[in-house]
């Protein structure tokens, strides 16, 4: 999960660090214009797995 990217509301962004706990799961995430933000994890969806074609 730590340094995955996933993305919040079809953007990129990066998991930095995360806490767990009784409470919500809650993530510090980095944006991709640099500013950090922590938000809930859920929401977060992980990206469609890219296909190369040879």
């Amino acid at each position: 999960m730590i340094g995955r990217t996933y993305l919040e509301r079809g953007q990129p962004v990066v998991v930095l660090i995360r806490w767990s706990g009784p409470g919500p799961r809650n993530v510090l995430i980095q944006r991709a214009d640099g500013s950090k933000v922590v938000r809930p994890f859920r929401g977060l969806r992980r990206p469609k797995p890219t296909t190369e074609e040879s």
